[in-house]
């Protein structure tokens, strides 16, 4: 079937396994040694967001997209975690790269829910968060975001609107996203 052998793959369906790599055959693509660039939670900013679709096995409820690339194919691959695992040949690795994902989004949607403190001076929100000194600052229509002395006034490329996109510009800098192993 795979000419890799594929970590983890002893706890896979072996049909699954076969559709995922026929698949890549059907596409004329590499069946082995494929590299994360990126982990994307497409909800991590809405909860309550469309879940994704694989595009290798087509299972739409994925909310991990593992994005997979191979210097011998010409666009990259949103794919859950199986697949991805499948593609990369270890499946733990693509486990283990969801869980901590996983694990950071829980506690950003925890860090997004506990209250900011007033400053004394007014004006301003305070909080500690891993030891960290966080200060967001309103500054007429935009707010402006200070961990540890560094300054942040962008979320995502835009300028920061609210209380809710400062908040998360400042989860961002005391924890930052998960990069693929």
């Amino acid at each position: 079937m795979n000419e890799m052998p594929i970590l983890g793959s002893d706890n896979v369906d072996k049909i699954y396994l076969a559709r995922c790599l026929n698949e890549l055959k059907r596409w004329g693509a590499p069946l082995s040694n494929w590299h994360c660039d990126e982990i994307v939670d497409v909800r991590e900013d809405d909860y309550e967001a469309s879940l994704s679709e694989c595009d290798l096995c087509g299972c739409d409820r994925v909310r991990y997209e593992h994005h997979m690339s191979h210097i011998e194919f010409p666009f990259p691959v949103v794919v859950g975690c199986i697949c991805a695992g499948i593609m990369e040949g270890d499946i733990l690795k693509a486990k283990e790269r969801e869980r901590l994902i996983r694990n950071r989004s829980k506690r950003k949607r925890h860090f997004v829910e506990k209250p900011w403190c007033p400053t004394p001076q007014g004006g301003g929100y305070v909080r500690q968060y891993k030891k960290h000194d966080i200060y967001i600052d309103p500054r007429g229509e935009t707010y402006r975001v200070y961990v540890d002395g560094g300054q942040i006034d962008r979320y995502k490329g835009k300028p920061i609107t609210n209380l809710l996109a400062a908040t998360y510009a400042a989860f961002n800098a005391v924890d930052p996203e998960v990069k693929c192993l």
